[in-house]
């Protein structure tokens, strides 16, 4: 049987990295694959970006080898320059250049499997040479954001110590909760765990059609709203509910938890907060929507539901950046 190679720029970022998804292998098994959804999808979202980019140049493929470093270099000029002037931190840029790593290996990893004969992908000297550049140009940590989004949250929520708030905060980034869906209202004395009754088993994604959790959850003005996230972050969710009964805890505790990884990664701005990873999961998931072919309002739409706002006029608000 003849492979067939996608022929959108997306698709085919799509099928690398699905190539190198490996959210249940070990380390030792997949040493460089994907195992974090999080990462997973920040780099697809990174990647997509830089495609776009390409795209716009009236690239076709991602095999163009010439095309592809051109490309690379020209976009990460710009992203730099942007940066160093609108003072956006090293961890930004430095994000984007992961991202273009692990596109490489998807890449190859891909043309490995399917395209022995297909030249490689070489990014590694212009991704060092805008790594050194970056350390130079941009602060460290910066308090000058686009937006109320952290620039890393995968770093962030990677560095939350407490299990029960980590998984609080992978909810809410890749579902697009509030604080009081996961069980941690930040109006005193009011309750509102999060249950088995809103456990909805595992689902195809409206949007990708692959396998999520589906997390129901009543959040403002008392609206029950269903969440997609990860099959991994679910089944946690699941396993926490079977033993504690519910995923509640104290908004303060877990607000000063967000806070302190927050500056544990040089993310930190008074204000940001917990919020900020719902505008994380709304710029992502626009952006993955109009992606699988959705228009700009159908995109705005489907984000306004999953993150509890009906009026798209209130997701703008989230998506800017």
């Amino acid at each position: 049987m003849t492979h067939r190679w996608p022929t959108s720029l997306h698709s085919q970022v799509e099928a690398v990295f699905h190539s190198i998804r490996s959210f249940k292998k070990r380390k030792q098994d997949d040493a460089l694959g994907i195992r974090s959804f999080g990462a997973w999808k920040v780099y697809k979202y990174e990647t997509h970006r830089f495609v776009e980019f390409m795209k716009l140049r009236g690239r076709t493929t991602i095999l163009d080898v010439e095309a592809v470093q051109s490309d690379m270099y020209d976009y990460l000029e710009e992203r730099l320059a942007n940066y160093a002037k609108h003072k956006r931190s090293r961890q930004t840029m430095e994000t984007i250049l992961s991202a273009l790593g692990k596109f490489e290996y998807g890449t190859n990893h891909y043309i490995d499997r399917y395209m022995p004969k297909q030249p490689k992908l070489d990014t590694e000297d212009i991704r060092m040479e805008f790594y050194t550049r970056s350390k130079r140009l941009l602060p460290k940590s910066s308090k000058i954001f686009d937006n109320r989004a952290y620039p890393d949250p995968i770093r962030l929520i990677e560095s939350i110590t407490k299990g029960i708030y980590q998984l609080q905060a992978s909810l809410q980034y890749e579902g697009g909760l509030r604080a009081e869906g996961v069980g941690a209202p930040s109006i005193r004395r009011l309750k509102n765990p999060l249950t088995k009754q809103g456990l909805r088993g595992i689902v195809d994604d409206p949007v990708t059609g692959l396998p999520v959790g589906a997390v129901a959850a009543v959040e403002k003005g008392g609206k029950e709203t269903v969440h997609y996230v990860s099959s991994e972050t679910y089944h946690r969710l699941e396993e926490h509910i079977a033993r504690h009964g519910s995923l509640e805890s104290d908004y303060i505790g877990y607000l000063a938890a967000i806070d302190q990884a927050a500056r544990a990664t040089g993310q930190h701005v008074p204000g940001r907060g917990t919020h900020a990873l719902k505008h994380n999961f709304a710029s992502e998931r626009y952006l993955e929507c109009v992606q699988h072919g959705m228009t700009h309002e159908q995109a705005l739409q489907q984000t306004s539901l999953e993150t509890s706002h009906f009026r798209l006029r209130e997701t703008l608000g989230y998506t800017r950046g």
